[in-house]
This record gives C-alpha cells, structure tokens and sequence, in this order.
C-alpha cells in the first residue's frame, strides 16, 4: 500500500475562446465598438448609457460608464476622478502602469494596468475631447487572487485592447 501524501496546489485549466467579436450598438447610445462574442453587455440602470459587459466564462464584469461635459474644466475633473479611482489601489497594488492613447481622430485616453492583489486589473477612458467621456473598468464577481486569474486578465485585455482600437463616438 502507498502512503497518503498531500496533493500539490493547482488551478483549474482554463479553456479560452477564441477572440471573436461583433459591432455592439444600441439606438440612442452615443458610442459603438467591437465586442466579444463570448460576453453580454447588460444596461446598468444607474445612469443612461451605462453598461456592463460579462465575462460569463470568467465570472468577470467590465463596467462601462459614459459622461457628457461641457468645458475643459468638467472634463479635467473626470480625468482626475478616473485617475483617482485607479490609484486607490496602490494599497494593494504592486505596480500602477499607465499607457496612454491617442488616435488621429482626436480621442485620447489613458489605459492603466494594474499589477497586484488589487480588485480591478485595468482601468481605461476614452474621449473626444470636445462633449464626450467614457470609462471602463474590470471587476472579477468573486475573491481572486492574481496568480489564479493572470491568464484571464491577460485575455480580457486583449478584447479591451480590440474595444478600445474599434470604439466610435456616434
């Protein structure tokens, strides 16, 4: 007979899809993009035009948010509320690494990724700089802890990096 011996610590295999995505719009919703197919975006009913996107394979949620304003000092304050959204982790955060994105349509925004035992992987927003703000922002559903769900960050950022790179201000 063998003796009993402990197993040794392991996470279950994950299975990704392959990265597919569809146009996401809705009539009325001042914003478009590419979406994955393997997610559903749901209306939040906490203001017009927010949404969340699921992760349903990975129990996860990227919550998206939309802001209208008026003046450079409106869109200032939001820049800095996003910014301190993120760095509010730095409790837990190991590392903050912002990137920051333009085009040549005029939008611009910041990605942050966040390295660590933080609740929220990655930060993002989008503007035009003229009216129009938008902010994502990606939550697991449950407890994690980063050596489980790095594979699963890894893969939502790609899909965040396709929504970011096909995203239209309408």
């Amino acid at each position: 007979m063998e003796p009993s011996l402990p197993k040794q610590h392991a996470y279950p295999r994950i299975d990704f899809p392959i990265h597919t995505y569809e146009n996401w719009h809705v009539s009325g919703t001042p914003y478009s993009f590419e979406k994955p197919v393997y997610s559903i975006m749901q209306l939040d009913s906490a203001d017009a035009h927010w949404y969340n996107l699921t992760y349903l394979p990975f129990n996860a949620t990227l919550h998206l948010s939309y802001h209208t304003f008026s003046n450079q000092m409106q869109l200032d304050t939001l820049i800095h509320d996003t910014r301190n959204l993120v760095y509010k982790h730095t409790v837990k955060a190991s590392d903050i690494i912002d990137n920051e994105l333009k085009d040549s349509n005029g939008r611009s925004g910041m990605f942050y990724a966040l390295e660590g035992e933080t609740a929220t992987p990655c930060n993002f927003y989008l503007t035009d700089n003229k009216s129009k703000f938008f902010r994502g922002a990606l939550y697991f559903n449950s407890y994690t802890t980063i050596d489980s769900v790095g594979p699963v960050v890894d893969f939502i950022k790609q899909d965040i990096g396709q929504m970011i790179k096909s995203f239209k201000f309408e």
